[in-house]
């Protein structure tokens, strides 16, 4: 009777503390969700705020949703509070970028990488901001301010802290090389991502990588037989020039022009910069990145016409690579098809480029 009786008792405080479990767990799921709900409501309008390009009061925002949100950054074993929270992460670091506080929008694509239950498409979206913002960077390291706002379109003056915090960056780990990490790893997860080895490729290019560069645009092309050269990048129309396709008008890009002439020309590179004067205190008028139109490809284009002379010139400076000397040999073939005139420098010319040149026009003038 007695044990009967306590059985019923303990029963009874079982049943009444699985019931008031019962009755937390729906409160708690019911505040959940509402403070889901709110967090969403204060996301949108921080969207809305970065669309309207008010990017401090957006990143407030922003904040205030994380604040809100009934999970914290431990808690993002499912699936709807880690994506959550990778798009708040996301956004921020997008709008600091935009403000060119670049150091921190960096610290928050790191923050959108450490998220681990997110698909491999946001993995990469973020690598792509990460090492955009890397690039971003170094331009404005190495002092080329104007090319960077050429690009990035900001309203925002970039202040000497952010300044000295990048060159500090740049020196422990060059920005190109970081920037070549976060493509390279986007990639790895996406090989089918034409974006990703196209910037991985513009970045080996820049490092002086030209064989990488040359391998990650034939990807570009694999992927995307009509990708658009965005950055203008000569040796990617010659790849296509070179697979026989067409190549619509990229206009190089004047921020990729560094070089001023005599002339007030500005050219890609050093050995260019050398000719292009050299032809000036010979009195030899020239016209550079020449369209022509008896190419076969109307996209074809020389890096010097003398129309004195009647003659063309074409500067091959990675020809003692394999794989550019392909380029090297179609173009030269052009020439030679349409029988045109055609005097070429190489690699081994830059050693002294003037002395060079003269041997090599002497057929055409006496300089």
């Amino acid at each position: 009777m007695v044990i009967g009786r306590i059985k019923k008792i303990l029963e009874k405080r079982r049943k009444r503390k699985a019931e008031e479990l019962a009755e937390e767990q729906k409160l708690e799921s019911y505040r959940e969700s509402e403070d889901m709900k709110k967090a969403e409501q204060i996301k949108k309008e921080a969207d809305r705020l970065a669309h309207l390009k008010q990017y401090k009061h957006a990143i407030d925002e922003y904040n205030k949703a994380l604040e809100i949100f009934p999970y914290n950054e431990k808690e993002l074993m499912f699936k709807k509070p880690a994506e959550f929270f990778f798009k708040i992460y996301y956004n921020i670091a997008a709008s600091y970028s935009y403000m060119n506080k670049l150091n921190d929008s960096i610290v928050f694509f790191d923050k959108a990488l450490g998220i681990d239950n997110v698909d491999n498409e946001n993995k990469v979206k973020a690598l792509m901001g990460k090492g955009n913002s890397y690039y971003l960077a170094k331009q404005l390291v190495k002092g080329d301010e104007e090319t960077y706002k050429t690009r990035v379109e900001s309203e925002f003056d970039v202040d000497e802290k952010t300044m000295d915090i990048l060159k500090k960056m740049d020196e422990k780990s060059n920005l190109l090389s970081l920037a070549h990490e976060c493509f390279a790893k986007a990639v790895e997860i996406d090989r089918h991502n034409a974006d990703s080895w196209y910037k991985k490729g513009h970045i080996e290019f820049l490092m002086g990588l030209v064989k990488d560069a040359m391998l990650s645009f034939d990807n570009v092309i694999m992927i995307s037989k009509n990708y658009e050269n965005k950055e203008g990048i000569a040796l990617f129309d010659d790849i296509k020039r070179e697979k026989g396709m067409e190549v619509k008008h990229s206009k190089i890009l004047d921020s990729d022009l560094k070089f001023k002439t005599k002339t007030g020309h500005l050219v890609r590179d050093k050995s260019e910069q050398v000719i292009a004067n050299f032809l000036f205190d010979n009195n030899l008028i020239f016209q550079y990145n020449a369209a022509v139109t008896w190419a076969d490809k109307d996209d074809f284009k020389a890096a010097f016409f003398i129309p004195k002379l009647d003659l063309y010139l074409e500067h091959f400076k990675y020809d003692y690579i394999k794989d550019y000397q392909k380029l090297m040999k179609f173009k030269i073939k052009q020439y030679e098809k349409k029988k045109k005139k055609l005097v070429y420098t190489a690699s081994e010319d830059e050693k002294n480029m003037e002395e060079a040149l003269k041997i090599k026009l002497k057929p055409y003038i006496v300089l």
